[in-house]
């Protein structure tokens, strides 16, 4: 329907443009008309009302006219036998009729595509202005979560702010919503990008630690493109609090693709993870949750030095 609003709608085209354009349209299926006749030696018409279909729906109401009449003009040639009679009068009045029927069905035909058009525009303003109220309200509420934390211990502190990073990542999915093909999606590429450049200035680690977001140019549905921002932001937080002591430099490379499987790894080149089992803090159990509402495999893979958490998930 997007694709064929700008030929139907949104043309500009001057009153002479258009019905040029339309009588040749005629003129072709006049010249196809003909052939035919030639071919079968017998008079027809209806090689004629597809043009005038065609002039009515992408023009407007005066086009479809203009083409009806040019359409009842070549079936009286065409169908001229040398006399005058009334089964010619009869045959020419019935296709005059059937040619401004078919117009009128034209103009009807594009004044509903017009008002489908609009109702889906409307409904996408509608979906864009709910989900910067939506944004913006949780940007409200992480803000008030982190006025409070300035007044709790700092074991509450800390959890109030990783509780505002991750409304955060929330509130950052309806930066890069867009309505496509009737449904919301999140351009991953963007998006993910932004997650974690936050918390790398919201956790502001204190040696060189860089990071590198490699994500192709895709879109996810909203809902699974939040469960990846969650994961990402939970695993490179980590990464950050963990990886890295004493002021010791490093990098985090952030890796996520669209192929057989959607695979987001976190890989870090800092102290890895000690034997024994996976870790079982809160945000290990939220990156376990998250991976089984993508219903996916989460797994963790030392390396030297480093360590690199892979979630992998079926296609959607």
């Amino acid at each position: 329907m997007n694709r064929l609003s700008p030929l139907v709608l949104e043309h500009r085209l001057p009153t002479f443009a258009r019905y040029a354009i339309s009588a040749s349209v005629m003129l072709a299926c006049a010249v196809l008309q003909m052939a035919l006749q030639m071919q079968t030696g017998s008079p027809g018409y209806f090689l004629l009302l597809p043009g005038v279909f065609l002039s009515g729906l992408i023009f407007d109401r005066g086009s479809g006219i203009f083409a009806a009449i040019i359409a009842v003009a070549v079936g009286a040639y065409i169908s001229y036998a040398g006399s005058m009679s009334i089964d010619y009068f009869a045959t020419n009045a019935l296709f005059a009729i059937t040619a401004a029927g078919t117009a009128a069905v034209a103009e009807f035909q594009r004044a509903e595509l017009r008002r489908v058009v609009m109702a889906d525009k409307t409904k996408a303003l509608l979906l864009q202005e709910m989900a910067h109220r939506t944004k913006n309200n949780l940007t409200i509420l992480g803000g008030m979560i982190r006025l409070e934390a300035r007044h709790g211990g700092q074991e509450v502190a800390a959890a109030l702010d990783a509780t505002a990073r991750r409304l955060q990542v929330m509130a950052e999915v309806y930066d890069h919503l867009s309505v496509k093909q009737d449904s919301r999606s999140v351009n991953m590429r963007y998006f993910l990008n932004d997650v974690v450049e936050k918390v790398f200035q919201s956790l502001a680690p204190s040696g060189p630690v860089a990071f590198q977001v490699v994500c192709g140019d895709f879109f996810l549905p909203h809902n699974h493109a939040l469960a990846i921002g969650m994961i990402a932001n939970e695993l490179v937080t980590n990464s950050l609090k963990y990886a890295f002591p004493d002021e010791r430099a490093g990098h985090v490379t952030v890796t996520l693709s669209n192929t057989h499987k959607i695979e987001l790894s976190v890989a870090d080149n800092g102290v890895g993870l000690a034997d024994g089992p996976a870790p079982g803090g809160l945000g290990s159990r939220i990156v376990q949750l998250l991976t089984q509402q993508l219903e996916g495999e989460l797994t963790y893979e030392r390396q030297d030095p480093g360590l690199c958490v892979r979630v992998r998930a079926n296609p959607l």
